[in-house]
């Protein structure tokens, strides 16, 4: 058989990963993100800052009486473990094997290492963290009125028009791609809904699909609002002192995600190996720029 698997070099492996990190990480928009390629060890800490919401007035009475007080937070995040997978190959199904890592290997792995960070902050979507929730009720109610709702309620709490965003799971977003206004050519210009099952915006929110929006034991169905209202920071593990392999670093050039792909050999276990990994953390930014989506 020929060796497809000994033929792909690790900087082959890298950028197929690339071409799945640009597919899998849309989710990314919904929060603040501090990615860096620089490398990082566990237990090291990533200090971000945001901005609270400001406000406009007269300066009739002069700009220096007119100067008003701001508040930068700094929202200071410390980095898990390093997280991933590995897999391994034996000498006898490295030598056997016509297996395409592409197909097989790096799209579930790109998509499981992204979405477990995802999850990490999705998890912090709390009643604790950020209040009742804006929208309450089943997935056959919810369509493009109950969106300008949720917009007008952004509104009201002062959150920042630019890159608003709606995220919610599968059941919900396609409540969204059959309702009438949504799917009307004319309500669009176009006929994203019915072509693509493609949802671009309603009433100023990017809406993303996501599939494993956990919970959180207060039936979490969804969240929107910008994306200050949380913080993933992320940084790619030390690469150790002699190490008998390659190394490359993947960086996704809209969100600056990286990932660390290392391949090499053990003679001591006989196996080829591959891993994925990265380093991250999430905390709470802005709470009140996130609203929350439950389930009736």
């Amino acid at each position: 058989m020929a060796n497809t698997l000994a033929g792909n070099s690790l900087a082959a492996i890298a950028a197929n990963t690339l071409d799945v990190l640009l597919d899998v990480n849309p989710p990314l928009r919904a929060f603040t993100t501090d990615f860096s390629p620089d490398v990082a060890t566990e237990g090291s800490s990533v200090t971000t800052r945001v901005v609270t919401a400001l406000t406009s007035g007269s300066l009739a009475s002069g700009y220096s009486a007119s100067a008003q007080d701001v508040t930068l937070t700094a929202k200071t995040i410390t980095l898990g473990e390093v997280t991933g997978f590995v897999i391994g190959f034996t000498d006898s199904e490295w030598s056997k094997s016509s297996i395409n890592l592409q197909d097989i290997f790096i799209r579930p792995g790109v998509q499981a290492v992204s979405n477990d960070m995802i999850d990490d902050a999705l998890a912090l979507v709390t009643n604790a963290n950020f209040g009742a929730a804006a929208f309450t009720g089943a997935a056959a109610t919810f369509d493009a009125d109950d969106a300008a709702d949720l917009a007008q309620t952004l509104s009201t709490a002062k959150v920042p028009k630019m890159d608003r965003f709606l995220l919610v799971g599968p059941t919900y977003y396609a409540a969204l791609a059959k309702d009438n206004a949504i799917q009307a050519s004319y309500a669009y210009g176009g006929a994203e809904a019915i072509r693509e099952n493609r949802v671009p915006r309603v009433h100023g929110m990017d809406v993303i699909e996501y599939t494993d929006i956990p919970a959180n034991g207060e039936n979490l169905v969804g969240l929107c609002g910008a994306p200050q209202g949380i913080i993933i920071a992320a940084r790619t593990p030390a690469v150790p002192d002699s190490f008998p392999g390659e190394i490359e670093n993947v960086t996704d050039p809209d969100s600056g995600f990286t990932i660390q792909l290392r391949k090499w050999y053990s003679a001591d276990d006989g196996k080829h190996y591959l891993s994925m990994g990265a380093m991250w953390g999430v905390a709470v930014g802005v709470a009140g720029n996130l609203k929350r989506l439950v389930s009736a």
